[in-house]
């Protein structure tokens, strides 16, 4: 099963090429928007939103949208983005559009995006089988954020999950690349479904159709789950 660093005990090596075209797609140009005033943390740039029609049982469920941050993880943005619109590789289709949950973990996450076996054991990114993590700036602040599953360093494909709590101990370890805007309220009944031993879901939870939100211009937003940075707190301090 495709899961954390924590409790997977097979790592898959990545291919040099897989490599290579990481850093080839992450070379970062400045940007008029950029700001050398800006708190990583506490203001975020929205590049991208895409959202993800999903089906609870056969039944409609509701809609996710997920802002990205393209100015912070442009590799893992476009990666995802691609296979949110369908991205052809090798005759063949990687698209989020028609696959499943595949595991719920109550009060924790619940992951989705293996776009070729559906199981959770599958996955493929645009720039080969895996790729490398780009960085780990953002972090795993709390309900909504969304961080790409992997066995182990540098094994990002498609799968990715949704986090339902705060966990920080995962800082490090997956590359948080989006958080959930609207539609948290899904997420959550998504979540509550009965799951097997395994998590996955006993009553099947689909993405019946997905695409991009146009963002025609890229705009901060605040970051309320995000400690103070050391220079705020010293400031409170002051006061």
């Amino acid at each position: 099963m495709f899961w954390f660093t924590s409790v997977v005990v097979l790592l898959i090596a990545l291919s040099a090429n897989d490599v290579d075209a990481a850093k080839r797609f992450g070379k970062k140009k400045n940007k008029p928007w950029e700001d050398s005033d800006r708190d990583s943390e506490n203001d975020l740039l929205v590049t991208k939103k895409v959202f993800f029609e999903m089906e609870i049982d056969d039944e409609p469920a509701g809609r996710v949208v997920i802002a990205l941050f393209g100015d912070t993880c442009p590799v893992t943005v476009q990666n995802f983005a691609a296979i949110v619109r369908g991205n052809w590789r090798q005759d063949k289709r990687l698209s989020y559009n028609n696959t499943q949950v595949h595991r719920i973990v109550p009060d924790f996450v619940i992951q989705m995006g293996d776009v070729t076996e559906g199981d959770g054991t599958g996955g493929k990114s645009i720039y080969g089988n895996f790729f490398a993590d780009e960085n780990f700036y953002l972090r795993h602040w709390g309900p909504g954020w969304v961080a790409m599953a992997n066995s182990g360093p540098d094994t990002n494909n498609s799968q990715f999950f949704i986090l339902l709590t705060r966990a920080r101990w995962l800082d490090g370890k997956h590359v948080v690349f989006g958080k959930v805007i609207e539609g948290m309220d899904i997420v959550d009944k998504m979540a509550e479904v009965d799951a097997d031993d395994n998590g996955f879901p006993l009553e099947p939870i689909r993405i019946v159709d997905c695409g991009i939100i146009p963002v025609p211009t890229p705009y901060l937003i605040a970051n309320p789950d995000a400690e103070p940075s050391q220079e705020k707190k010293k400031d409170k301090k002051k006061q």
